[in-house]
């Protein structure tokens, strides 16, 4: 079972990055939460609402159909046909179980519904949504079952590509190292930018509940940018293990500090677009945290070169740091001074770390 998970579940997620991540940025950035709520009572009470909600549904079951097949053919995948040698009540069950780590956004979807229908008393509306799950779980089970029951032991030859780009892919350190975090990080990046933009998306829903000042949202959205450290992470594991050459670069150091500065930019983008989205602050509330989450994460990567790597008493660092800084956010220090002394701190230290070596 943990062979599938890893081998086909995994690396679905991890191809289709990209695709969760415009989802995310739509559901959480364009979308409020009078407008998620407006949808999911379509779903329960429209006349069509339960047909369109199983055609998205199934739209996004064929896509899971799609890359298995496809992707069981692969020469790396061989090993997989061994599974015909498990019996069928076995074989049946682990197919069972990966069909629902693929269907794993119609599940949290189907508890959101769960959750509407209980808070608006409509539980009654609701029930289609069982036979729904388990036509689509049959139906990638039994794709499943057809795929290793006709092997393909052949290596495909790739034709020549129909659509090309009329542009060669930049020469950029940051587009890169974007494109690398997404490709091979694609799983990291999900759970990551998902945990920071519903951290900044209850922090606004809260904010928006009462009276009060700067201080509560630049808590919360501090909070919001510090789950980015294992993103963070992996930008410092690309430039130590991967681009390794880039280290012997003549590169001023200036030019390297920016460099970070523009991925965690680029990171911290999508939950600073649910804060603005929220419109519970102004631009320049939000500029000021957007900046602020920026020195968090700047000051926590050089923590990484400090250390080489993540050590195991990091945690503690990352949650005193973090306490830390509330404790200055809740007396009052501005939130402007704090970001410009935090990246001024991060340039000084990176000078001094490249005129030690």
């Amino acid at each position: 079972m943990k062979m599938l998970l890893l081998s086909t579940v995994s690396a679905f997620f991890r191809q289709r990055a990209g695709m969760f991540l415009v989802l995310l940025g739509v559901l959480f950035g364009f979308l409020s939460a009078n407008e998620h709520h407006a949808f999911a009572v379509f779903f329960l009470t429209g006349t069509y609402g339960m047909l369109s909600l199983f055609v998205i549904w199934l739209g996004y079951s064929l896509l899971c159909v799609q890359f298995l097949v496809n992707t069981w053919r692969l020469p790396e995948y061989t090993f997989i046909y061994h599974a015909r040698t498990w019996p069928a009540i076995v074989r049946t069950r682990r197919f069972a179980g990966q069909a629902l780590g693929l269907l794993q956004p119609i599940l949290y979807y189907g508890a959101y519904l769960l959750v509407i229908a209980i808070q608006d008393k409509l539980l009654a509306r609701l029930w289609p949504v069982i036979p729904f799950y388990f036509v689509l779980i049959l139906v990638l089970t039994l794709t499943a079952e057809w795929r290793v029951r006709k092997p393909v032991l052949y290596v495909p030859v790739k034709g020549k590509s129909i659509i090309k780009w009329p542009f060669p892919r930049p020469s950029s350190w940051l587009y890169w190292s974007m494109e690398w975090l997404v490709r091979e990080r694609g799983i990291t990046l999900l759970v990551g930018k998902m945990g920071a933009m519903l951290v900044a998306a209850g922090t606004m829903l809260y904010y928006s509940t009462g009276e009060y000042d700067i201080r509560m949202p630049a808590v919360g959205m501090s909070l919001a940018y510090l789950l980015n450290l294992g993103l963070s992470l992996e930008l410092y594991q690309w430039e130590a293990e991967i681009w390794l050459w880039g280290r012997s670069l003549p590169v001023p150091v200036w030019r390297r500090w920016g460099r970070v500065v523009a991925a965690h930019l680029v990171l911290i983008v999508p939950e600073t677009v649910v804060m603005l989205r929220s419109g519970a602050l102004g631009f320049a509330e939000v500029a000021q945290l957007y900046l602020l989450g920026l020195t968090i994460l700047i000051v926590s990567h050089l923590y990484f070169y400090k250390r080489a790597g993540l050590p195991e008493n990091a945690i503690q660092v990352f949650l005193f740091g973090f306490v830390g800084l509330t404790l200055l956010i809740l007396y009052k220090v501005p939130l402007l001074l704090l970001a410009a002394c935090g990246l001024m701190f991060s340039l000084y230290a990176s000078w001094s770390r490249s005129s030690r070596k």
